[in-house]
């Protein structure tokens, strides 16, 4: 295994893109938005991907064989802001450590904790080499202190190798403190929802795995007794959800759903939204550390987007609600952890490969 590191500085990110690195078909131009966000762009010959590598190594934006499969919103770039619902466009977004949803009563912590906003001033970008071939990587560490409380070392480097159409997500997480560290992690993917897809999952169909949490708007206002009267039948059958019809769903604001997933043989959950003419958007993850995932869904109009899996230590409830169950990982002091996800697009052979494999794990 090698590989070639180059650390680079906003200043590197100007109005005119530059070439950091290219090696084949890999390659990365960073450059600025009009808005004054850095993006670095990175790209193989089948799929770009714009990360945002001072703003929480967001990814904006992902186009797989030319086509964007990034969630519809209503930004057409990232704006300069720390604040969640101002700038909530991008296709991933890491959440956590110390919350990972909405507050609950008397709760107050950002939303999706400290995490999608994080600034990263040890950023690089490199080319490896290791048995799976020649990958592009781009990476950074947040720092994280809170005096008596919390001291750790966020890491994540997404990889994209040559010829690849999947992209994989690896974190390690630092347990600074000389007491434990209980953490919890949630990976936001907003792909784009595409209407009549239906999703693939390797967990079993039943209330025992999968949890629907009904948005509940108040008052009676039409909106508000569209979403109370589907979330009441996703209740009941949460595999009305399966395939996505607008004509008789409704996910305005949006609705979520906690799903308990089941392993491989290697302890891998895997989720697809297999579109109409049968290619997939997927979402593969590692169970040892991130034993749930919750689907979310949104399509008001100006908004279409579906988190097919968002890998998660827990649920989508508050804080209060992750402690008291025990929805969180425990690291030891000064201990790591490791995270592991891939997240990507799979033509129509490929997905029906996966297809297979998903009904294998359920024994169907």
């Amino acid at each position: 295994m090698e590989f070639t590191r180059v650390n680079f500085r906003p200043s590197f990110f100007g109005d005119r893109p530059l070439v950091l690195l290219e090696d084949g078909e890999l390659k990365a131009t960073a450059f600025r938005y009009e808005s004054g966000v850095c993006g670095l762009k990175i790209e193989n010959e089948h799929c770009s991907m714009v990360v945002l590598p001072y703003m929480g190594q967001q990814i904006w934006f992902a186009e797989f064989e030319g086509r964007n499969l990034t969630q519809k919103s209503i930004f057409d770039q990232p704006l300069a802001t720390t604040k969640f619902g101002d700038n909530y466009g991008g296709l991933l977004l890491h959440c956590g450590l110390t919350n990972i949803n909405c507050p609950g009563d008397g709760e107050d912590y950002p939303i999706h904790g400290e995490l999608p906003f994080a600034n990263y001033p040890d950023t690089y970008a490199g080319i490896g080499r290791d048995e799976a071939g020649t990958y592009l990587a781009v990476g950074g560490t947040f720092v994280y202190r809170n005096s008596q409380e919390y001291h750790y070392a966020y890491s994540p480097e997404l990889r994209l190798y040559a010829g690849a159409t999947v992209a994989q997500m690896h974190i390690d997480i630092h347990n600074r403190r000389a007491n434990d560290l209980e953490y919890m992690f949630m990976c936001h993917m907003n792909w784009l929802a595409v209407e009549g897809s239906h999703m693939v999952y390797s967990a079993p169909k039943d209330k025992e795995h999968i949890v629907v949490s009904p948005t509940e708007l108040g008052g009676d206002s039409p909106r508000a007794v569209a979403i109370r009267e589907y979330g009441k039948r996703l209740v009941e059958d949460p595999t009305i959800g399966d395939v996505l019809d607008s004509k008789t769903q409704c996910n305005d604001p949006e609705m979520c759903t906690t799903i308990r997933y089941k392993g491989d043989e290697k302890g891998w959950a895997h989720a697809m939204q297999v579109m109409p003419e049968g290619d997939a958007c997927y979402v593969g993850f590692d169970t040892a550390k991130l034993p749930y995932a919750l689907r979310w869904v949104c399509r008001t109009g100006d908004e279409d987007g579906i988190g097919i899996a968002l890998p998660t230590t827990g649920t989508n409830h508050s804080t209060a609600y992750q402690r008291e169950h025990g929805l969180f990982n425990t690291l030891a002091p000064h201990a790591h952890d490791q995270l592991r996800f891939d997240f990507g697009y799979l033509p129509k052979e490929r997905a029906q490969e996966m297809e297979s494999h998903i009904n294998q794990i359920l024994g169907e």
